[in-house]
């Protein structure tokens, strides 16, 4: 992001008419670590040492990149989701005919407002699968340290992808896929957080030790 767009953007953060928020800048950290993902597999792809994994690297390259597109379009799609909803419940509500437009209107606006989150969850899970690979490479260096600030960056994004699942949830009249969707957003948060955690063991290890843990293996 050149440097006149990363300013433009943080003053549309801060400014009052609240068109971007916590939702896009989940996403555009989400995008931060897929970058500084993809940074350790460009850069080890072409060293003598994973000549040999080569082709992997190639992979979890093109992966990083995928996602981190991925979250840019999220970061976007955030920022104007939930205008929907309140233009729905702006909508006339005189009649029983109108009320009943109104309510099915913001019911459809909310089930549309929850797919950037629950998409980010999604996304996030694919990128958390690519800092494992990346990490059961057992690589040396400072470079680990930016895996661990991917991997720091990410439970970020997942728990706000979250709360923006169930800041449209709460609203929801029909509970069958309120329930459903709360159910799956918070599933996929306590599976992230397991393999996170389990990542943030390992790279802390090796950050304070100068070498991986026992029980990192290649095959992990």
């Amino acid at each position: 992001m050149k440097e006149e767009i990363f300013s433009a953007y943080l003053t549309e953060l801060g400014s009052k008419d609240g068109s971007s928020g916590g939702g896009s800048s989940a996403a555009y950290i989400g995008a931060m670590s897929a970058s500084l993902a993809r940074m350790v597999a460009d850069i080890q792809k072409d060293k003598k040492k994973y000549a040999d994994q080569k082709d992997k690297l190639v992979y979890l390259l093109k992966e990083s990149q995928r996602i981190r597109e991925s979250f840019e379009d999220l970061a976007k799609a955030d920022a104007v989701a939930f205008k929907p909803v309140l233009d729905a419940y702006k909508l006339p509500k005189e009649t029983s005919e109108e009320k009943g437009l109104r309510d099915a209107g913001i019911e459809q606006a909310l089930k549309t407002a929850v797919e950037p989150p629950r998409t980010m969850l999604d996304e996030g899970l694919s990128l958390i699968r690519v800092l494992e690979e990346l990490t059961s490479m057992r690589m040396k260096g400072t470079i680990v340290n930016d895996l661990m600030v991917a991997t720091l960056f990410m439970e970020s994004v997942l728990e706000t992808a979250v709360l923006n699942v169930t800041i449209n949830t709460k609203l929801m009249k029909d509970n069958n896929v309120k329930n459903q969707l709360e159910k799956e957003a918070k599933k996929n948060l306590v599976q992230g957080k397991k393999q996170l955690k389990k990542l943030s063991d390992s790279i802390s290890f090796f950050l304070e030790h100068n070498k991986w843990p026992e029980y990192q293996t290649e095959e992990e």
